[in-house]
């Protein structure tokens, strides 16, 4: 595909750009703007090296602008910051360096000012959604007032610091957003009532911002296009706000994106919904402007951002995963090795990592991200022979990392391709996905010339026999089996088996979930596709506890499309032929279920682990990683492999 729309030159406000792509603003990354220097230059190196792959705008991760509290109340909700960044007397001494250096290397950067979490400030006393019921506090006009004075005076701040662009977040449950939908905004004064006085605080804050920053500077709206969800605004009211806001002629850019606050979708949207779905409704709102427009929503291929670009239905494109997947982006397109691009896959560990679990950013694809103060790989000192036995996440991703240092790599691989646990899961509808780094990462292997040998099993004395320096055992693991009566009938098969059609399921299916990831919700949509009656049993008091709100929404959407029905806080405690008996876990009441022609076990796995314990003490450099090692999700067995490979230079 030729990609000339990509690459022709464009003017948001004061900002000249050669391209048309770029890095949203997002919570998503590394380091802090604030706190101690380690954390600031992690900061500043993860955003840096977006722009040294050829991205000339970034985003930049939000500023939380100060809230009007009363003193001991706490805010709540993702997002949530009481003080705020700005009014840190670190703010504009640290933005100001971070700024110099986005310069230096070339790049234009924005401040996107965020007021979110919803908890306590909103227009009215209401939920803007399903997930959570906390009910925030409606703020009077004297609080409205000295908002709109903080926001004024924060781009002050943000403008001394030389900041190129200010980003109003007038969505993702940001309480601007609340102001401008009906949904959440039930006032009756000027505030509300109306289409003029729900978008008035938001009109307010935009000429404040120009009122208190007096050097010419780009200011712009991110605004979502439809909120999906009952009662809430749809495209019409996007598109007359758009309409409204050009007329007003303070704004110089639009940036749009979709979903609701944890729903189907989310804002973040899951790998299942087709690249750039909703980029037909950012031609809508296009269409009542002559300001440029940047489209966000899950767009990972130069491919897609030029058809957008082509269509007219954006001016730019935000690519923010794809980017954190592989930084160099940009750079591989004008270079021509589009293909070489590691793909994003939407795994969505950017976010769930921190908001479900607290863990630091990282992206299961790239086990850099997040680590770019640390530098690259370095070169082996002393190149060795390096064997991997495993070619799945963990194992492939050493290998190409060993590779890349100038080691001699062997992989052996016992099927006959690559992706173990994987190259399974991306069996079913919800991951077809998963298969693009598969691929993907099969092409790496053969550039960096690794030899890879398929159908390859792995005893311990054959591995004694390759004589290499150094064995790498990332075996996997294997279906944890369910200890109860029962369990061994001819009826009851691995979720495994029915992905890869070693089992054929019968009409009426449960699903045993007792695994905390996406796996069992996975199967049960396939079942589902094709045609079962599915009911899936889990003994948590949450399907998939591991699968944040930003997913779990579209998932639990799919299921019930899908007629798929949920038996929560239910522990199977025996199988017969046609019924389930299963046990409250607190109370231990029982009770039964069925009758169901096939019961599918989806209960994690347990370590692979047999040929490490059989090499220990056998060879004198043997490492074990991955699912071998204790079964989680992708993105740890990458970063092991990232951290391996660095040991070995």
């Amino acid at each position: 595909m030729t990609l000339s729309n990509l690459f022709s030159p464009i003017r948001v406000g004061t900002m000249a750009l050669d391209h048309r792509l770029v890095v949203p603003p997002h919570g998503g990354s590394a380091g802090t703007l604030l706190g101690p220097e380690a954390y600031f230059e992690q900061y500043c190196r993860h955003w840096l090296a977006k722009v040294e792959g050829g991205v000339q705008w970034v985003g930049g991760r939000p500023n939380y602008v100060r809230n009007p509290l009363p003193p001991g109340f706490e805010p709540t909700g993702i997002g949530a910051h009481g003080p705020g960044l700005f009014r840190h007397p670190e703010f504009v001494p640290r933005l100001t360096k971070f700024v110099d250096r986005i310069h230096g290397a070339g790049g234009f950067v924005s401040s996107q000012f965020v007021l979110q979490g919803g908890m306590p400030l909103a227009p009215s006393p209401t939920l803007s959604g399903y997930y959570d019921h906390r009910v925030p506090h409606p703020m009077n006009l004297d609080e409205i007032a000295w908002l709109v004075t903080e926001y004024g005076e924060s781009a002050a701040l943000a403008a001394a610091a030389g900041i190129d662009a200010l980003e109003l977040h007038a969505n993702h449950d940001d309480v601007l957003q609340w102001f401008l939908s009906p949904l959440t905004n039930h006032r009756t004064d000027d505030y509300g009532g109306g289409f003029e006085g729900r978008r008035r605080l938001l009109r307010e804050v935009v000429a404040s911002m120009r009122e208190h920053v007096s050097r010419p500077i780009t200011i712009g709206l991110r605004l979502c296009l439809d909120e999906m969800i009952d009662g809430g605004y749809g495209i019409d009211d996007c598109r007359a706000l758009v309409a409204a806001f050009t007329a007003d002629g303070n704004v110089d850019y639009f940036s749009f994106d979709v979903g609701s606050n944890w729903g189907d979708p989310s804002y973040v949207p899951m790998h299942t919904f087709a690249e750039g779905a909703w980029a037909p409704l950012c031609a809508l709102a296009k269409a009542e402007t002559d300001l440029p427009v940047v489209y966000a929503g899950r767009v990972t291929t130069p491919e897609r951002a030029e058809e957008i670009l082509a269509a007219g239905q954006a001016d730019l494109v935000a690519v923010a995963r794809g980017i954190m997947a592989d930084p160099t982006f940009v750079a591989r397109v004008k270079d021509g090795e589009a293909r070489r691009i590691r793909p994003c896959i939407g795994l969505n560990e950017c976010i769930h990592r921190g908001t479900v679990e607290g863990l630091p950013f990282a992206c299961g694809v790239n086990p850099q991200a997040g680590r770019e103060r640390e530098g690259g790989l370095p070169a082996a000192r002393h190149a060795r022979s390096v064997l991997v036995i495993g070619g799945g996440p963990g194992g492939s991703e050493t290998a190409a990392l060993c590779a890349e240092q100038g080691h001699r790599v062997t992989l052996w691989e016992r099927e006959q391709h690559l992706g173990g646990q994987l190259a399974v899961a991306a069996r079913a509808r919800m991951n077809r996905t998963y298969q693009r780094w598969i691929d993907w990462q099969a092409e790496r292997l053969g550039r960096v010339g690794v030899d890879v040998v398929l159908g390859r099993e792995a005893s311990a004395g054959d591995v004694l026999a390759a004589g290499a320096d150094t064995v790498v055992v990332a075996t996997g693991a294997v279906p944890r089996p369910l200890a109860v009566p029962g369990s061994d009938l001819a009826h009851v098969v691995q979720a495994s088996a029915v992905l890869t059609g070693a089992a054929t399921p019968g009409r009426r299916v449960l699903v045993v979930s007792e695994d905390d990831r996406l796996a069992p919700l996975a199967v049960a949509d396939q079942l589902a596709a094709d045609g079962h009656e599915v009911t899936v049993a889990y003994r948590t008091a949450a399907p998939a506890p591991l699968v944040g709100k930003y997913s779990l929404g579209t998932v639990l959407g799919n299921l019930d499309r899908g007629g798929v029905q949920l038996e929560p806080l239910a522990r199977v405690v025996a199988i017969e032929p046609e019924q389930v008996h299963l046990a409250h876990p607190y109370s231990g009441r029982q009770w039964c279920a069925g009758p169901f022609d096939t019961v599918v076990l989806a209960c994690g796995a347990v370590p692979d682990d047999a040929l490490y314990l059989a090499l220990q003490g056998a060879h004198p450099d043997v490492h074990l990683l991955g699912d071998a090692y204790a079964p989680r999700r992708m993105v740890f067995a990458t970063r092991q492999a990232w951290d391996l490979a660095r040991t070995l230079a």
